[in-house]
């Protein structure tokens, strides 16, 4: 019977752990710490782990945005200061 593959949590997990002692967690370093694992499945599950954290820095960033644009009027400059810079010009 063949051996069981890493997964993505395995990855994770791993990857937590060597950032709690302060090593870098490159492909390497990520197949020490599980000690077993291709480079290529380890690289595979990184890149997937990367770009679920893009999506999720997207839709903070998106949702961000939607609520500065959202955002009530009353935090607009005060007429004094938009008649003060009108004068100015």
């Amino acid at each position: 019977m063949g051996r069981k593959g890493i997964t993505c949590d395995d990855v994770i997990r791993a990857y937590v752990a060597l950032l709690k002692q302060g090593r870098t967690p490159g492909p390497r370093n990520l197949r020490l710490e599980l000690g077993r694992g291709s480079f290529t499945t380890i690289s595979q599950h990184m890149r997937r782990l990367a770009l679920r954290q893009i999506d999720i820095q997207t839709r903070k960033l998106t949702r961000a945005n939607d609520t500065v644009r959202a955002a009530p009027a009353e935090h607009a400059m005060p007429p004094s200061f938009e008649e003060t810079e009108e004068k100015r010009a």
